[in-house]
């Protein structure tokens, strides 16, 4: 059985632990992390700021400005990408701990401006028995806003789609089992 689980690096997106433990007990399940990180700009370096070196104001006469200096970066976009992806990755290795021992999988992170279409993509590649997913469980006018990952994934039909929110999560452990 493939099972594709998705993460976000965040609590609710960690909700989903406790099923893929279920899941990584059936025979021959192999597992596909996958994290999609937004496309980054670079950093600017601590205290710059973009300020004109000199303002010369004569009397009388036209105000002369000094163009700001250009902004130093302590990386560049592709650094700042590179270094992101090495993040998500080892992230998710940090995941595959959380799991039984000796589980089969393979983890992966992009970068990239629409994470559910990168989703359904690699689902398509993958072929997923089912793609396990959390949802943050945002309503009303956050969603129609920013949309939801989860929505879009469910509705492409790529696959099966277990969707946890994290509320279910507290209840079964409140309920007293894990």
């Amino acid at each position: 059985m493939k099972i594709m689980a998705t993460f976000d690096r965040s609590t609710c997106g960690e909700a989903i632990l406790p099923v893929l433990r279920q899941v990584a007990a059936l025979p021959d399940v192999t597992f596909t992390f996958l994290a999609v990180a937004e496309p980054f700009h670079g950093q600017r370096r601590r205290g710059q700021t973009q300020k004109p070196t000199a303002m010369v104001v004569p009397t009388g006469g036209d105000a002369v400005v000094i163009q700001p200096r250009p902004q130093k970066f302590i990386e560049t976009k592709d650094q700042a990408i590179i270094r992101e992806l090495a993040e998500l990755e080892e992230y998710l290795h940090h995941i595959a701990k959380q799991l039984p021992e000796g589980i089969s999988y393979t983890a992966e992170a992009q970068v990239g401006d629409h994470p559910s279409q990168i989703i359904i993509e690699r689902a398509r590649q993958e072929a997923p028995d089912v793609i396990v997913m959390a949802t943050h469980g945002h309503t009303g006018l956050v969603r129609s806003l920013f949309g939801s990952v989860t929505e879009d994934v469910v509705r492409s039909g790529v696959a099966p789609v277990l969707v946890v929110h994290p509320e279910d999560v507290k209840r079964h452990r409140a309920a007293g089992s894990e």
